[in-house]
């Protein structure tokens, strides 16, 4: 008789499929000499056993690229509005070849149809003045309001 089985209620290291990492588990039922059935001891699920994953040489670096606490974070990369940039393409296209958009300040006073570049959201053109204070403008990632007319 082998002294290697593994029965109900013994602990082993199995795949979480809830956790999706290499985690301690309890058997909860064995057919024959095969570990169907196990609980993970770290979430509480109840699943099919999975053997151990092994950890391949990638992961392990992936890992340690991950963890480094030196690492700046990666900037995630901006979406950009499918409708609200064919919107800013009909307004750039109106826009005359020699023409240069008007450097966006909070003092300055703008007009319905005046093209004006923002430092952080680029060329974009005016579509409304809303309020004494407030403009509505057409940009790449859609409309913004923005501050004008403001006295320092």
């Amino acid at each position: 008789m082998a002294g290697n089985t593994i029965g109900p209620g013994d602990d082993l290291e199995a795949w979480c499929t809830r956790c999706r990492m290499n985690l301690n588990h309890r058997v909860i039922a064995v057919v024959g000499y095969e570990v169907k059935r196990v609980h993970c001891l770290t979430c509480g699920s109840d699943h099919k056993y999975y053997p151990p994953k092994r950890v391949g040489v990638r992961e392990k670096n992936a890992a340690v690229v991950k963890n480094r606490p030196d690492t700046p974070p990666r900037p995630k990369p901006r979406k950009t509005n499918s409708r609200a940039y064919g919107e800013w393409s009909t307004f750039m296209k109106e826009m005359p070849p020699d023409a240069e958009p008007r450097p966006y300040r909070l003092a300055d006073m703008y007009t319905v149809g005046e093209f004006i570049e923002h430092p952080a959201l680029g060329v974009g053109r005016v579509l409304e003045i809303v309020g004494r204070q407030k403009i509505q403008v057409v940009f790449k990632d859609g409309r913004k309001v923005l501050i004008c007319n403001k006295q320092e």
